[in-house]
């Protein structure tokens, strides 16, 4: 079955042909695969492609990434921007983590097994495992028995990929069949081929020396299994009744080949032609010629052949040229031979049938009328192959599988920013919330904390502000409200922070932090609550604990006090105590900031701790509050300050470290990142798009919570919106499989700042 413009039309789908009409078209694209002047079929494919989508899509920036079989083997020209040694596994890594940076919004990938390092080309799954963007792979190479060591690459570059274009039929075929990849993975672009207008061979045999001569042809890297011999021993039937006819072998033998054997092979095929007699009808190109030179060639042929010894070949690039400019072709039943040629494009013979070639060959050249009939028709089946029409094909699949891509992200994004409160539900039992897990399991030896309890309550409050809450959430609420209520030590003019499974109290006062917390907590159900009594009760004990607030001067708590009168200070102890105490937190932190900047460290710390962002979060909220523009534009470079230090070499939020609080000589600087700082830090951001307005402060909070989701430096989910569950850290390894109570209401916290900014502004 033959190619023809209406089955690539419906094998792509009309969605993509209408995709191209309205969506922006692609504005950032890389390419990767081999690239001239490495010699092989890959190489010209890539260099072909890329041209093709250069010219379609004029105004986009492009990267070219160049595979390497042997570092700096090869001189590349100025289009190539990254080069890939096969087995260097960290050039995948770092690749990829160029392309997030870039901001490129579709990578194309030219697979074969053999350009890409490890078992069966596994590296290559080092670089898509990291990309950010939709992944489009071109599979040059399909197998119907792969090894298992290549099913199960491919099985995960189908998995990672947006789409697999093959260049056939059977391809696609074989692809639902071994890896059960359907027609929403894979796609049938046909292989490139150059677009020239139709002509006769006597146009060009005079300039190329082929004058007189009936010419047959194959081109292509020489190796073995290309079948020459059996042209070779068809030849003296054919020239009984041509004479004139020459077979002309173009191309170099197989670099690998040539690296292994020498010109062995292309040596056993001229003594074949002379133990025949017919070596004089044979011209060898013992080179590789250029995309020019070969098209002469291929237009002087008056017919083409490839007499491959398998049928397993699931593209020839060498055939689809030739049909492409218009060339009658003999071939034997490959797989794409036998699609490509059906319908009188062409002519098949058995395998290793040198009989049944002599015979459609003299054929053919007997005939003229036949002959020429025959090329018009390869010459309108090759329409679909002309490399403008594949690079339109290409893009509308780009674009299409760019808005699929950025429709599940943010599908993604918004599950995610609706969690269940299963996890939560299992570690709070009568008494309150429980610090900690084992895996998933509730650990009671170590009790419960203020802490985890005050932001429960908090977490309430926040989603009856929002309308979420529900008869979990009210039996929530009075549970780890009773907590803090216990919690209040007026003697002390503290909350205590630890209690015991047994219910004994381990403390007579928290810390500053603690105490600053439960305030929070307070001050958002004397706000928020959603039941009248527990509003009255939460802005009772504001009242009994404000006077107390002046003692409470570590920085986070300074900056938690801001968090909370801001929030809901003036519901419980009015509007002048409220905005004296933000006003005298905010300037002690304005003061600690002043400090940092005096001895060059542009920080309120000498080094950086847990809950940094808590920091110019207040400092944002009291400028806002108070109208200070001094206070948001330190909040504003405090924050870009700490943004800086908190993004990964491939481009996603990177919290600050628990090995980053102090001067350390720890293995994994960048572990454990815990969920507790992408709060801080979700919500500082926040505050910096409602300070100023500018909606890439709230691009930086999504993408900073997607966190949660696996844009992290392993690319795996920190939390499960399904039960609402996180993992405790991401460490050097992986994840840390533990769920306690503060990573847990981290990440629900920070689902719930989402979700109000998403009510305010829903982009």
């Amino acid at each position: 079955m033959g190619f023809d413009a209406s089955r690539l039309e419906r094998r792509l789908g009309a969605r993509f042909r209408d995709a191209a009409k309205g969506p922006a078209p692609i504005r950032k694209a890389a390419v990767i695969g081999n690239f001239p002047p490495r010699k092989c079929g890959i190489a010209t494919f890539t260099r072909d492609a890329f041209a093709s989508l250069q010219e379609q899509l004029p105004g986009a920036d492009w990267t070219l990434i160049a595979m390497e079989d042997f570092e700096g083997r090869h001189d590349y020209p100025p289009e190539v921007t990254h080069v890939i040694p096969q087995d260097e596994i960290g050039a995948y890594v770092r690749v990829a983590d160029q392309l997030n940076r870039w901001g490129a919004e579709v990578v194309f990938i030219q697979h074969e097994f053999g350009i890409f390092g490890g078992e069966a080309g596994a590296h290559l799954l080092h670089l898509m495992r990291r990309l950010r963007m939709p992944a489009i792979v071109t599979l040059h190479t399909v197998l119907e028995s792969p090894s298992p060591a290549q099913k199960q690459v491919i099985d995960e570059i189908l998995q990672l990929s947006s789409a697999a274009i093959v260049m056939t039929e059977m391809g696609a075929d074989i692809l639902a069949r071994v890896h059960n990849a359907g027609p929403s993975k894979v796609h049938v672009i046909p292989h490139g081929a150059p677009e020239r207008p139709f002509a006769s061979p006597e146009t060009f045999k005079t300039r190329l020396g082929l004058a007189g001569h009936k010419v047959l042809m194959t081109f292509g890297l020489l190796s073995p299994n290309k079948g020459l011999e059996t042209i070779i021993r068809a030849l003296p039937d054919i020239l009984q009744r041509h004479p004139d006819t020459l077979y002309m072998i173009v191309g170099a033998t197989h670099p690998h080949l040539v690296a292994r054997d020498g010109e062995t092979y292309r040596e056993s095929v001229i003594a074949l032609a002379k133990s025949l007699g017919v070596d004089g009808s044979l011209r060898f190109i013992n080179r590789f010629v250029d995309q020019e030179e070969l098209a002469d060639l291929l237009q002087a042929a008056d017919v083409y052949v490839t007499p491959y010894l398998t049928e397993a070949q699931i593209v020839s690039g060498t055939l689809s040229y030739a049909i492409a400019l218009g060339k009658p072709v003999v071939s034997t039943p490959y797989w794409h031979a036998r699609e490509a040629l059906a319908d009188g494009v062409g002519a098949l013979c058995a395998f290793n049938d040198h009989q049944s070639f002599a015979r459609e060959i003299t054929a053919l050249l007997s005939d003229q009328i036949k002959r020429e009939a025959m090329a018009r028709r390869a010459y309108r089946a090759g329409e679909p192959s002309r490399w403008r029409n594949i690079a339109d094909a290409s893009i509308d699949l780009a674009v299409s599988c760019r808005h699929d891509y950025q429709r599940k992200r943010e599908a993604a994004f918004r599950a995610l920013a609706r969690p269940k409160l299963t996890a939560l539900l299992r570690i709070t039992d009568d008494c309150g919330v429980m610090q900690h897990s084992c895996f998933s399991v509730p650990d009671r030896r170590h009790g419960y904390c203020t802490d985890d309890n005050a932001r429960a309550l908090a977490l309430v409050a926040r989603l009856d502000e929002g309308g979420d809450g529900n008869e979990d959430t009210t039996r929530l609420a009075y549970t780890t409200a009773a907590f803090v209520n216990h919690a209040w030590n007026a003697d002390s003019g503290r909350f205590r922070n630890f209690m015991s499974f047994s219910r004994r109290w381990l403390d007579d006062g928290g810390s500053d932090d603690c105490c600053a917390r439960s305030l929070e907590a307070l001050c958002l159900t004397a706000r928020n609550a959603a039941r009248d009594d527990l509003r009255d009760w939460a802005a009772n004990l504001v009242r009994q604990t404000a006077p107390h607030i002046p003692a409470w001067r570590s920085l986070r708590a300074r900056a938690l006090v801001v968090r909370a009168l801001v929030k809901g200070g003036v519901d419980a102890i009015g509007s002048e105590m409220s905005r004296k105490l933000i006003s005298d937190n905010a300037a002690e932190l304005m003061s600690a900031l002043a400090d940092g900047r005096r001895t060059g460290r542009a920080w309120f710390e000498p080094q950086l701790s847990y809950d940094n962002a808590r920091l110019p979060e207040a400092l944002l909220l009291a400028g806002i509050h108070l109208d200070n523009t001094e206070m948001k534009q330190a909040g504003l470079s405090s924050l870009d300050f700490i943004m800086a230090r908190q993004t990964s070499a491939q481009g996603c939020f990177c919290p600050i470290a628990t090995s980053s609080f102090a001067e350390s000589t720890a293995d994994h600087p960048c572990f454990d990142q815990q969920p507790i700082e992408t709060l801080a830090t979700v919500e500082a951001c926040l505050a910096a798009w409602r300070a100023t307005n500018d909606l890439r402060r709230a691009k930086a909070a999504r993408e900073v919570f997607m966190w949660f989701g696996g844009d992290n430096d392993h690319a795996l989910p920190v939390a499960n919106p399904q039960d609402g569950g996180c993992y405790d850290a991401l460490t050097a390894e992986g994840v840390n499989r533990n769920q306690g109570a503060e990573s847990i209401l981290a990440y629900h916290l920070a689902s719930a700042a989402i979700r109000d900014f998403l009510r305010r502004r829903p982009v």
